[in-house]
Parts: C-alpha cells; sequence; structure tokens
C-alpha cells in the first residue's frame, strides 16, 4: 500500500461526493454543479490567457517533488476554483445578484459572496477531517507519522467546528434576508487584474504585527473575515467582509491595514502580501507571474510555503512587511460600512 496514492483516491472521491450547502439543504437539491468559487465569467475570465490561468499546486505529490514548496500550474477557467457544494437550482438563485451583475458595492452582493467564501472553505474541511479520519491508521505510516495525522485531525477538526459555528450564523442572516449584518471593506480598481481570489481567515495577527486572537484556544468560537475579488462596472475590488458576530476582531484587523496605509504603507503591497500569506485559493494571470523577477517569485512562494507547512509557526511580523513593488495595479476608492469612529 502506498500512502501518498491512497490518501489523493479519498480526497478527490471526496471532493467528488457533491451535497448542497445552501441555507434551506433538501429542498431541489437533486442536481448538484461544479460551483465555481470563483466565478468563471465574472472573475477568471478577466485574467485568463487561452482559455488558461496559473493556480499554486500544492497536492501530496507535487509538494514531495519540490521539498514542500507550491508551483504554479496551468489550469483551464473551466476547472479553476471549483466545488461540488450547491446544486443547480439554488447556486443560480441565490447567486444571481452576484453572478449577473457587478459588484456597486453594497450589503447583499457582499453577504452573497462571503457566504460563497465560506462554503468553499466548508467543503475543503469536511472533506479534510473525513480523510484524515479514514487515513490516520494507515498501516504504512508509523508511530510518529500516525501521531502527527492524528494532530492534523484535531486542528482539522477544530476548524470545521468554527465554520460550522460561523455557517449557522450566515444561514440565518441569508434565510432572514438581514443583509445589514455584514460589514465589508471594498478597495476598488480600474486597473487591470491580475490576481483574483476567494477566501477566509480567523484573524490571528493585525497589519501591524498586534496580537488579535490565540488561534490555540478553541474555548470560544474565533472571529472570522472573508476576502474576495470581484468584478465592478468599470474595473474589479477586493473586498473583506465578515458577519456582525465577529466585529471584535475583524473591525480591529480592517482598521490596522487602514492606519498602515494612512503611515506610507502602499494598499496594493499590503493587499499582495496578505493574498499570499493567507489564501491557497487564487488564479492569477500568467504572463504576469512569468514575467516577474526571481527575487519577487521566490518572496511569494515562499509566503505560500508558510501557509501550507504544518511544523513552522506564523511569525507575528507576516503582514508587515514582504512583497513591496510586485503588484503592477491601484487602488483608487474604498467603500466600508465601518464608521470613522468604529
Amino acid at each position: 500500500m502506498h500512502f501518498i496514492g491512497d490518501y489523493q483516491r479519498e480526497l478527490k472521491r471526496h471532493n467528488n461526493r457533491g451535497r448542497c450547502l445552501h441555507f434551506a439543504d433538501g429542498v431541489r437539491c437533486n442536481d448538484i454543479i461544479s460551483a465555481h468559487s470563483i466565478q468563471k465569467s465574472g472573475q477568471l475570465s478577466f485574467i485568463a490567457e487561452d482559455g488558461l490561468v496559473y493556480r499554486l499546486n500544492g497536492d501530496l505529490s507535487m509538494l514531495k517533488q519540490t521539498d514542500g514548496v507550491p508551483q504554479p500550474k496551468k489550469v483551464g477557467v473551466n476547472k479553476a476554483s471549483t466545488f461540488a457544494g450547491f446544486c443547480k437550482h439554488h447556486d443560480n438563485e441565490l447567486f444571481k445578484p452576484i453572478d449577473d451583475f457587478p459588484l456597486q458595492p453594497n450589503n447583499l452582493q457582499a453577504a452573497l459572496y462571503a457566504y460563497r467564501c465560506l462554503c468553499r472553505e466548508y467543503f475543503v474541511k469536511e472533506n479534510a477531517v473525513a480523510v484524515l479520519e479514514g487515513m490516520k491508521n494507515h498501516p504504512e505510516l508509523d508511530g510518529d507519522q500516525k501521531s502527527f495525522l492524528k494532530s492534523s485531525l484535531l486542528g482539522h477538526s477544530l476548524g470545521f467546528d468554527g465554520l460550522k459555528y460561523h455557517k449557522s450564523h450566515f444561514d440565518k442572516a441569508l434565510q432572514q434576508a438581514d443583509y445589514r449584518e455584514f460589514e465589508f471593506t471594498s478597495f476598488v480598481s480600474r486597473s487591470p487584474c491580475n490576481l483574483q481570489l476567494s477566501g477566509l481567515l480567523y484573524p490571528d495577527y493585525d497589519f501591524s504585527g498586534a496580537v488579535l486572537q490565540s488561534l490555540g484556544n478553541w474555548s470560544a468560537p474565533l472571529d472570522l473575515i472573508t476576502f474576495f475579488t470581484a468584478p465592478t462596472s468599470d474595473g474589479w475590488a477586493f473586498t473583506f467582509c465578515w458577519h456582525a458576530s465577529s466585529n471584535r476582531t475583524c473591525t480591529s484587523f480592517v482598521q490596522s491595514l487602514a492606519s498602515r496605509v494612512a503611515n506610507g504603507e502602499k494598499i496594493e503591497d499590503a493587499l499582495l502580501r496578505f493574498s499570499f500569506s493567507c489564501c491557497e485559493n487564487h488564479a492569477f494571470r500568467i504572463s504576469w507571474w512569468d514575467k516577474l523577477d526571481v527575487d519577487a517569485k521566490r518572496d511569494l512562494l515562499e509566503r505560500m510555503f508558510l501557509m501550507v507547512h504544518p511544523a513552522i509557526p506564523i511569525p507575528s511580523d507576516y503582514l508587515v512587511a514582504g512583497c513591496e513593488n510586485v503588484a503592477n495595479w491601484n487602488f483608487e476608492h474604498v467603500y466600508t460600512t465601518l464608521r470613522a469612529d468604529a
């Protein structure tokens, strides 16, 4: 038996096992589709070249060949960022305001993008827990490896419990159409776009390196923030969005970014640094990546390596510096639901 091959087969089996994560699950959920967590027409088409984009490949077989460093891989837009997490009816019905219309932005649209971020991560984490549970006693593993897998299973299980908690808040707010429960800050650009993403984070440190919450303390649910790019009427936007139940941490997180920018930090540098440090679900323009110099590529790949490596602790200053002058786009406007005195 070969652990890596067995692991990948199990993960593929679970990823292909679709289920609808809509808050009204069970009603007309018999036609599961490969839903795009990053829009094919609205986002991926902005950066595709000959129908292809780069995604960072971090599967086990690749990481074994590269000493754990993810590498860019060309992927067709039909397959990029898909997950079998919605039925056709609910995907079309729920996400129509963002799939058929550009981001304005407003609370409804921000909430729907955030919900899609959450459901995609929920789908991925649920699968990871199921696979690790099945593989933790694989006969090929020695005692230390089994111990490591069991620790990994515990971490994923705690993360999944957190997602279930937050999804219950999102589900209730969306079911009641109470979009005021969602806060957002959106940075808008008319520059050509080279990066698209969709993800979420339990913020641990802010953009100045200050502690926001301890990821080792699960005695109470951790606050969660989502982030995504989206097309606007004349460009695109990078948006942070969260449910009001996470206000304490997420408001401080976004305010720390505002403080850094007010003191001379380029917002483009900060958001690119964040994107490669905190997100694995992104796609980028092939020609943009290929034209980056060796140092820029190494910096970005090292940030991805830090994110995926389970044995390296995250430094408190990981969002403070790095990736300067790599982003070749500009943000001209910011829209936010936060009050100036919040």
